[in-house]
């Protein structure tokens, strides 16, 4: 909401006052951008939570807990946060991998630079050691739930917006 701000022109402390004036609600509106960033981040941490529980992505729990917003520092005229996971194994959930990652992409594999490994095994598909026990596999399909979480976090900027500059 823009803000209306009076001074006369021949008077120097009228000036002066609505300089300092300006200078606030400049101050003002910068911290609501932080606040803005910082409230979307949060809201993208649940909404990520709920689409790895939505893509039916949780085996141990690692990526769920993983998730989290980090604050990236500031910049001009108000501050970088991101949605992280740092669990190794979360770009595999989220661009699929082998035949059935191909069958089934990620919408957007160029984000990464993502390629699926089928090689010369593609439907025979291959075995692999974890916990001590030997698993076979032709991969898995995508399950994007941090391109969701961008895509549902897109459609919120606005209402959140209106919210934190409401008093602006």
């Amino acid at each position: 909401m823009p803000k209306q701000i009076n001074f006369t022109y021949d008077s120097p402390s009228s000036i002066d006052n609505a300089i300092k004036e300006m200078r606030s609600y400049q101050a003002n509106i910068t911290y609501k951008c932080k606040l803005l960033a910082e409230r979307l981040a949060n809201i993208g941490v649940e909404i990520a939570r709920v689409n790895v529980a939505d893509f039916d992505a949780i085996y141990s729990g690692e990526l769920l807990s993983s998730i989290k917003a980090e604050y990236d520092g500031i910049i001009p005229d108000g501050a970088s946060w991101m949605v992280i996971t740092d669990c190794p194994w979360a770009f595999y959930v989220e661009f699929g991998t082998g035949i059935v990652g191909a069958n089934s992409p990620h919408p957007d594999t160029s984000i990464a630079n993502w390629k699926y490994d089928i090689n010369q095994h593609g439907d025979m598909g291959w075995y692999y050691f974890k916990d001590g026990d030997w698993h076979w596999t032709k991969g898995m399909p995508s399950r994007p739930f941090m391109y969701q979480t961008g895509m549902d976090l897109r459609a919120r900027i606005e209402s959140v917006a209106r919210e934190v500059f409401a008093s602006a």
